[in-house]
C-alpha cells in the first residue's frame, strides 16, 4: 500500500512502461560509461582486464603509518616556522599543555635562526624503535595519544657544509581533536634521549662569513664574543692557506667555527666536557670510508679562549684545528692522540719562528733535569690536566718535529697516514722510516735532549 508521502518502490516503477524505459536507458548509459572509463584506463589487454588504477586494492594506512605521516608534516612545519622567524607559526604548533619553557625557547630560536646562513634546516623522523613516553608526562597531557618519535635536526651552513649533518631531538608530541602538536624537547635520560643544542639555542648570534680559497668559511658566536669572532674570521684565510701548503689541496679548504660563550654551550657543541685548559676542539661525524667529504666538521672555541689566547696562540690553535679538518678523511676513529694531536700541533706551529724551549717549555725542563723521554705519550695523559697534560702535548709535537727535521715533511705526511690508518705504530715506523719502535723512540729522545739543554 502506497501513501502520498512515500517514495514509489520497484513495484511502482515496474507498473509504468514509461518509467521502465527510463530505467533501461539509464542502465545502458551507466554500462556505456563504465566501458568508456575502462577503455581509457586500459589501452591493452582483454576487455575484462582489471583496472590498473593505483588506488584500487590499496589497503588504507595503518594507525602507525598515518601517525607517522601526520607528525612528519608537523615537524616540517616546525622547522619552516623557526627557519623563517614565524613566531605566530611556532606558537600555533604548540599543544595547549606544552611546557611553557619549551614554547618560549622555540620563540627565541625563531628570532635567532634566520640570522644564520643555513643551506638546509629541517626536521626528519628516524627509523629507530619507538621510545615509551614516561607515564607522568602522558597522564598529565590527557590527550588522545602521546608519542615520542625518533627525530633528527638536519642542517647545513652555506659555504662550509657541502652536505648536511643530523643531530638528535628528544621530541614529545600529542594528538587531540585529530591534530598533532608539539609538547616538549626535554631530555629523557631514562631512555637515553637527548636534544642537541646549537649556538642558536644559546642566545642571539654574531656571524661572520669570509672567503677562504675558492669557498666561504663561517664563524658563529654571540654578541659578547663578537670581537673574538671577528679576530678568528680575519685569521681564517691565512690559516687555511697555511694548512693547504702543508697538507695539500685534497681537502675542502674551508671551516665552520663555533665560539661558545659558556661551559654548557661548549660541552653541548663538542659532545663532551673537555678539560678547562683546552682552548678549542674539532668535532666531526664518523667518516663514511668511501672517500667522501666528512660531514659535521666544526671547530669549537671554548668560553675562555677570547680572554686567554694571544694573537700568536689564536693563529696556532686555528691552524692546529683546521689540520684536524683537513686530515679527518685520512684519520681512523681511535687513532692514538699522540698521533693526531702531535701532527696538528706541528702544523699549527710550523713556520712560527718559535724555538723548542718556547713551544715545549715543560718538556724541556723535565728533560733537562731527568734525561730524554723513553716512551710515547698515552691517551690518558692528554686529558689529565696540569703538567702531565702539557708534557703529553709537547712530547707529541716534538715527535713530529723530530721526523720533519730528520726525514722531511713529505715523509712526515706519509708517516702520519700510516699511523692514522688501521695499522700499528710498529709497522708504520718500519714501513715508512725503516726503524723499529725502540730505535725510533731512542732517536727521538736523543733529538729532544739535544734541544732541551
Amino acid at each position: 500500500m502506497t501513501g502520498s508521502n512515500q517514495t514509489p518502490g520497484l513495484r511502482g516503477l515496474a507498473a509504468s512502461p514509461r518509467l521502465r524505459w527510463l530505467v533501461v536507458v539509464l542502465v545502458a548509459v551507466v554500462a556505456l560509461s563504465v566501458g568508456l572509463i575502462h577503455r581509457f584506463d586500459s589501452t591493452e589487454g582483454p576487455s575484462d582486464a582489471v583496472s590498473t588504477d593505483a588506488s584500487v586494492g590499496r589497503p588504507p594506512p595503518t594507525y602507525d603509518q598515518q601517525r607517522r605521516a601526520d607528525v612528519t608534516v608537523l615537524v616540517e612545519q616546525w622547522a619552516r616556522a623557526v627557519r623563517t622567524g614565524d613566531v605566530d607559526g611556532v606558537r600555533a604548533l604548540m599543544d595547549p599543555q606544552a611546557d611553557p619553557g619549551f614554547v618560549e625557547a622555540q620563540v627565541r630560536r625563531a628570532a635567532v635562526v634566520p640570522g644564520v646562513p643555513f643551506a638546509d634546516f629541517d626536521y626528519e623522523l628516524g627509523d629507530e624503535p619507538e621510545t615509551p613516553v614516561p607515564p607522568p608526562i602522558a597522564e598529565g597531557l590527557a590527550a588522545a595519544d602521546v608519542w615520542a618519535p625518533s627525530v633528527y635536526l638536519r642542517y647545513a651552513v652555506t659555504g662550509p657544509d657541502a652536505s648536511p649533518t643530523r643531530r638528535p631531538v628528544s621530541l614529545v608530541v600529542a594528538e587531540r581533536d585529530g591534530r598533532w602538536r608539539l609538547v616538549d624537547d626535554a631530555d629523557l635520560p631514562e631512555y637515553r634521549r637527548h636534544t642537541w643544542r646549537g649556538p642558536w639555542d644559546f642566545g642571539p648570534v654574531a656571524v661572520r662569513s669570509v672567503p677562504t680559497a675558492a669557498v666561504t668559511s663561517v664563524v658563529v658566536g654571540h654578541p659578547d664574543r663578537e670581537q673574538f669572532v671577528a679576530e678568528v674570521a680575519a685569521e681564517l684565510p691565512s690559516a687555511t692557506a697555511a694548512v693547504t701548503e702543508f697538507w695539500g689541496t685534497d681537502w675542502a679548504r674551508d671551516g665552520l667555527v663555533f665560539v661558545a660563550s659558556s661551559a654548557a654551550e661548549f660541552a653541548e657543541l663538542t659532545g663532551s666536557t673537555p678539560p678547562i685548559d683546552v682552548a678549542a676542539v674539532t668535532v666531526s661525524d664518523a667518516v663514511a670510508g668511501d672517500g667522501s667529504r666528512p660531514t659535521g666538521q666544526r671547530v669549537v672555541f671554548g668560553p675562555d679562549a677570547a680572554s686567554r689566547l694571544t694573537p700568536f696562540t689564536v693563529r696556532s690553535v686555528l691552524r692546529h684545528e683546521l689540520t684536524h679538518v683537513a686530515a679527518r678523511a685520512r684519520t681512523a676513529d681511535g687513532t692514538a692522540l699522540w698521533v693526531s694531536e702531535g701532527f696538528a700541533d706541528y702544523s699549527g706551529y710550523r713556520n712560527s719562528g718559535a724555538d723548542f724551549a718556547q713551544l715545549a717549555p715543560t718538556l724541556a725542563a723535565i728533560v733537562a733535569a731527568g734525561g730524554p723521554p723513553t716512551v710515547l705519550p698515552k691517551d690518558e695523559d692528554f686529558g689529565s690536566g696540569g703538567a702531565r697534560s702539557s708534557v703529553a702535548y709537547e712530547s707529541a709535537w716534538s715527535v713530529f718535529a723530530f721526523v720533519a727535521d730528520r726525514f722531511g715533511e713529505s715523509t712526515l705526511r706519509r708517516l702520519y697516514e700510516a699511523l692514522a690508518s688501521e695499522g700499528s705504530a710498529d709497522s708504520a715506523f718500519a714501513s715508512v722510516l725503516g726503524l723499529d719502535r725502540d730505535r725510533f723512540v731512542a732517536s727521538w729522545g736523543d733529538w729532544v735532549a739535544a734541544r732541551a739543554r
